[in-house]
């Protein structure tokens, strides 16, 4: 029974021998390629996109915009603040001082856009500008961030601090929204039912 390894040629995954574990049960062995702080910040950028695209959908029921809101909102605090923390660090190295401070900046106009998007009443020409408004925002802060920051990151620090950096920007992200609530209701009918029973 073969396992499967990563690797480019089929989606990430090698086929390798099977294991056993202490019970002697067979297993499949997972052997992962270490992932990139550039891919999980990528994969953040494209989400946010993602859920802003679902708040500008005119058929959208009041849950799905609630649910989105609620995703954008969780999604972008949890990746600002972790990207802050972990890339506050490198403020000192001067070729990253200007970079670092622009996504700040970046980020603080973001959660500015966010908030005049919550106050905005749902699937208005008002809410429609401020969440286009918000999706370029996050277009525009990845872009320069993928082109510029990352790259100029990668030259200014030894390859293990780099490789660290993506374990560090993931579990903070996760501390980070452990530390959020969310704000839009949950509804599970098995519950209401019990309730209601």
């Amino acid at each position: 029974m073969p396992c499967f390894r990563k690797t480019a040629r089929n989606g990430g995954f090698r086929v390798g021998p099977p294991t056993r574990d202490r019970n002697g049960i067979l297993t499949a062995r997972k052997h992962y390629m270490p992932t990139d702080l550039l891919a999980l910040i990528r994969r953040d950028h494209t989400d946010l996109e993602s859920e802003l695209t679902n708040l500008l959908d005119p058929g959208a029921t009041a849950a799905d915009l609630r649910m989105a809101l609620d995703g954008v909102r969780l999604g972008l605090m949890a990746h600002t603040e972790a990207e802050d923390i972990i890339l506050g660090q490198f403020e000192v190295i001067p070729a990253l001082q200007t970079l670092i401070a622009q996504g700040h900046a970046a980020h603080l106009a973001q959660e500015g856009a966010l908030s005049a998007l919550v106050s905005a009443r749902p699937q208005t020409p008002g809410w429609y500008d401020r969440a286009l408004n918000l999706r370029e925002l996050v277009k525009h802060h990845a872009a320069h961030e993928e082109a510029y920051l990352i790259p100029v990151l990668r030259r200014n620090t030894t390859p293990e601090i780099y490789a660290a950096l993506a374990g560090a920007f993931a579990t903070e992200r996760l501390r980070q929204l452990a530390l959020l609530q969310p704000s839009a209701p949950i509804f599970v009918p098995e519950y209401a039912e019990l309730v209601a029973g």
